[in-house]
């Protein structure tokens, strides 16, 4: 009986603390997003350590959106109508067509994390909307598909890429690292009582 009343109060405990973290957060939350940049040079990798990267094109893209399910496949037609100078690179397996994608756009984009518009030169192109399906994760999709993007835009006279991850997550950030990027700035999230506020963006000179 002593023994169940001992478990049933640090169950009570655990919860609590779980409560007491997640109103934390609410309350008062800090995030970092990392602007990262690329030069862009001959890729040195062997192409065969590579894995299958289609490039659809904004014409194309209805034949990477239908091998998508339903509800992500709507977002990213809405995001690609938005942007529409912008190309996905996707990575798949022999039973999934795509289990990686990522967006690569030109032109004038609007950085939610910097909350700017970022009109890039030409030359330069913005890495962003990465995603790899969880099954998936930890074998190296994004760090080497980010590879092959990084060729294939080397290949098409582009010198310089940039990204934003945010700085939690870790898998991402490494990947991007592993391609090649570096971080040039930041700019830090401050969440209070559910409101967003943030820091003044910083570059390095």
């Amino acid at each position: 009986m002593a023994q169940r009343v001992a478990h049933a109060a640090v169950r009570g405990v655990r919860a609590l603390r779980r409560r007491l973290r997640r109103l934390w957060r609410w309350l008062l939350w800090r995030e970092r997003f990392l602007w990262l940049e690329a030069q862009l040079q001959e890729p040195a990798c062997d192409e065969v350590s590579l894995p299958a990267v289609r490039c659809y094109r904004f014409e194309e893209r209805w034949a990477f959106l239908g091998a998508l399910p339903p509800e992500p496949a709507h977002r990213l037609a809405r995001l690609w109508e938005a942007l529409p100078q912008s190309w996905v690179f996707a990575a798949g397996d022999a039973a999934v067509p795509v289990v990686y994608y990522c967006f690569v756009s030109v032109g004038t984009v609007w950085i939610e994390e910097f909350a700017l518009h970022r009109s890039f030169e030409a030359g330069e192109a913005y890495v962003h909307t990465c995603y790899t399906l969880p099954a998936y994760r930890g074998r190296g999709f994004h760090s080497r598909t980010l590879q092959a993007v990084c060729a294939w835009l080397w290949q098409h006279g582009f010198q310089r890429a940039f990204a934003v991850v945010s700085e939690r997550n870790a898998p991402s950030l490494r990947g991007f690292l592993r391609a090649g990027f570096h971080v040039t700035g930041s700019v830090v999230h401050y969440r209070l009582c559910g409101h967003v506020l943030r820091s003044r963006p910083v570059f390095n000179s």
